[in-house]
């Protein structure tokens, strides 16, 4: 029977630190993707009430409440996205 040593982890980095490499790894990923989902929001609200998908939309209250909810959050988090870039 062997004796088993368990390896220890090195000391994780601080969260600034991981934020920031995964920053500097991922920003245009971010910004694509916030402009893309802006303006498929965009083009959902721009359509009138009455088309067909929306109007099957409205009809059911949680995907309304999940696609105003992602709307608030989607056009709250650009600025904050852009001013966090280095």
């Amino acid at each position: 029977m062997g004796v088993s040593v368990w390896r220890q982890r090195p000391p994780q980095a601080p969260l600034r630190e991981r934020f920031a490499r995964w920053r500097a790894r991922n920003w245009q990923r971010a910004i694509v993707t916030w402009f893309v989902l802006t303006l498929a929001i965009m083009a959902v609200a721009a359509e009138p009430a009455t088309a067909f998908p929306k109007a099957q939309l409205n009809s059911v209250p949680a995907v309304r409440v999940v696609l105003r909810t992602g709307a608030v959050l989607i056009a709250g988090a650009g600025p904050v996205v852009l001013a966090a870039l280095p």
